[in-house]
């Protein structure tokens, strides 16, 4: 637990090298979005709906609903819709959403697709009947795109809301920056192996973003933390040890949730590939972006803010202690390497000194009024 606590790790002192990693995968990703486009699935660009009922119920002590689905997707493998939406209703209805056919070759795989289906479960349900079939154009999935879009901004909003309140305003853009920048990874990886996306992936995205938050509100925490604990201390340095802090938690905690989806991914089945997927690369990309996106950012904002503070202060700096110039602050260039315990005890040393510079300050209008 201990090990990154004591390591010379300079991580805010390489912005620019993480953000210049991010931007090359994000300007590939969204090259391939603008030259290929994404693959979107039936749900997003419309379809066929084949439904079928049997005579008796399918779903028994022998047949479960999974060994329904997994045979009828091994048949439809044959006519090239392996990908197709297989669902079991009221026990004994078998409903097939196919990508969108022509009428006449949607009414000739109905007829084969029903008679593939009373072989291959006639001895359980019975005689099999179709129920007709529906089309579902791509207005439907015009919808939904839309609907994808303003969750996700909504969800942007109410996040860069919150941490607003509960932390800082430029803490919460940061938040929100990484959260964009975890779902533009998201989906050119996605555009870039041509991976089939339906509604699942919006719920992937939407839980990828609620994970990164948690991982970037975990480091937030921890730097607002250290700032309490050490007041006056080189706001660099503090956020540099707080990441070394907590940087077993975030390997830790992504590392167990990996290995759950990468078994959820080979032996999920090939309905919950791209769901699967798409997490893989938002879980791994948002504990890279809290940590080496979001907690950087802040350190930018706040570099902008100091000139302006720092000239308030040359000053009196200048002539404070006897015309002695205060210490440098530490790891102010962003050079310094030093493990989280050497800059916590060197920002609280300088904190100190600062203390100690405000005494004299104080000593020094007390004697001159004396003499007056």
């Amino acid at each position: 637990m201990d090990f990154f606590r004591r390591q010379n790790w300079n991580i805010v002192g390489h912005t620019w090298l993480w953000f210049g990693i991010s931007l090359v995968v994000i300007v590939t990703g969204l090259g391939t979005v603008a030259v290929k486009g994404l693959n979107y699935g039936i749900d997003f660009t419309g379809g066929s709906l084949l439904k079928f009922q049997f005579d008796q119920p399918l779903v028994s002590d022998q047949l479960s609903t999974a060994q329904v689905i997994a045979q009828t997707r091994s048949m439809l493998q044959k006519h090239g819709l392996a990908k197709s939406q297989i669902q079991v209703a009221e026990g004994n209805q078998l409903l097939i959403r196919t990508v969108q056919m022509e009428e006449a070759e949607a009414a000739r795989q109905e007829q084969s697709i029903g008679e593939e289906l009373s072989q291959l479960f006639g001895e359980a349900g019975g005689s099999v009947a179709s129920l007709g079939r529906d089309m579902v154009g791509p207005v439907v999935g015009e919808r939904l795109r839309t609907q994808a879009i303003i969750a996700l901004l909504l969800g942007s909003i109410f996040i860069l809301i919150y941490i607003a309140i509960r932390y800082e305003f430029r803490f919460g853009v940061a938040a929100v920056a990484a959260l964009v920048h975890d779902v533009l990874i998201v989906v050119g990886a996605m555009a870039l192996l041509r991976t089939e996306l339906n509604t699942e992936f919006v719920a992937a995205v939407l839980t990828v973003i609620g994970y990164s938050v948690n991982d970037s509100v975990v480091i937030f925490d921890r730097i607002r933390e250290n700032m309490r604990l050490h007041r006056g201390g080189n706001f660099v340095g503090i956020v540099n040890a707080s990441l070394l802090q907590t940087m077993a938690r975030s390997i830790n905690t992504t590392l167990t949730t990996l290995f759950a989806l990468i078994a959820l991914f080979f032996f999920g089945g090939p309905a919950i590939h791209a769901f699967s997927l798409a997490l893989i690369v938002g879980i791994t990309t948002g504990a890279y972006s809290s940590i080496f996106i979001a907690s950087p950012l802040v350190v930018l904002w706040e570099r902008r803010r100091a000139p302006v503070a720092a000239a308030a202060r040359r000053p009196a700096a200048a002539t404070s202690g006897g015309g002695q110039s205060s210490p440098a602050p530490v790891g102010a260039s962003g050079t310094e390497t030093t493990s989280a315990e050497e800059v916590m005890k060197r920002t609280q040393e300088q904190a100190q000194e600062e203390k100690r510079d405000k005494r004299r300050k104080r000593k020094k209008r007390k004697s001159s009024k004396k003499r007056f």
